[in-house]
């Protein structure tokens, strides 16, 4: 039984969230950085719902998940749960 009210409950972790856009930002990373950047964040705006964007920017503070700086560059222009 689902006791979570949200339409979008987060199934993924932390670090599979981090993992994930590790692995999309390596995709963009031959790109120029500002093209990258936006890129990437457009995938996972695209992409991934609400509370997996929300879940990961939480994620990406985290001083143990060392982001890119690309993937940081990126992170500032995904856009959070509307809920927020």
């Amino acid at each position: 039984m689902n006791l979570d009210p949200s339409p979008h409950p987060v199934l993924i972790g932390p670090e599979k969230l981090i993992r994930m856009a590790v692995e999309i930002a390596d995709f963009f990373k031959s790109y120029p950085d500002e093209r990258a950047a936006h890129d990437i964040a457009e995938h996972i705006n695209r992409y991934w719902t609400p509370k997996m964007r929300e879940a990961f920017l939480v994620a990406a503070k985290q001083p143990e998940h060392r982001l890119t700086p690309l993937l940081m560059a990126a992170s500032q222009k995904i856009k959070p749960s509307k809920s927020t």
